[in-house]
C-alpha cells in the first residue's frame, strides 16, 4: 500500500467510525494532493443527511489530527453560496478538488460539480466599501 492509498484509508476509517449515516465524504487537502507528511492533518467534508446540523470539529482520530467540514445535503449551496461571498472557499476547494471518499447515492458527485462550478466562477464583485478598506 503507498502512502496515499494508506492516508485515502485512514480517512475512509474515520468516516466510517464517526458517520456511518453519512451521505458521503471527500478527502481534500494536502492529503487528497498526495503531499500529506506523518504530521499533516486530515481535511475532510462529510455530507450528512438533511436531519443533522452543520458544523465544523477538529478531533485526534488513530493519532492524527482531523478537520472535520460537516454539512447537511440540503444546506450544501447556502453554505458554498457563504464560502464563496466570504472569499475563503475551503470548503469549495475541500469538494472541487478533493477525492472521494464515499458516494454510495451520487450526492458527492453533484456536490463536487457544484463546487467546481462555483469556484469556476471566482469570487463575487467586490464592494465599494471592501475595495476602499483593501487600500
Amino acid at each position: 500500500m503507498t502512502d496515499q492509498e494508506a492516508v485515502v484509508a485512514e480517512a475512509r476509517r474515520v468516516v466510517a467510525a464517526l458517520f456511518p449515516h453519512a451521505v458521503g465524504a471527500v478527502l481534500g487537502g494536502s492529503a487528497a494532493q498526495g503531499r500529506a507528511t506523518a504530521t499533516s492533518d486530515l481535511d475532510v467534508a462529510v455530507l450528512l443527511p438533511d436531519s443533522d446540523v452543520g458544523r465544523r470539529e477538529v478531533i485526534r482520530h488513530e493519532g492524527r489530527v482531523v478537520e472535520l467540514f460537516l454539512n447537511p445535503l440540503v444546506g450544501i449551496p447556502e453554505f458554498f453560496a457563504w464560502d464563496r461571498a466570504r472569499r475563503r472557499a475551503t470548503v469549495l476547494f475541500v469538494y472541487g478538488q478533493g477525492l472521494t471518499l464515499t458516494d454510495p447515492d451520487g450526492h458527492v458527485e453533484r456536490t463536487r460539480r457544484l463546487a467546481q462550478d462555483i469556484l469556476a466562477a471566482g469570487p463575487p464583485a467586490l464592494t465599494a466599501a471592501e475595495r476602499e478598506h483593501g487600500r
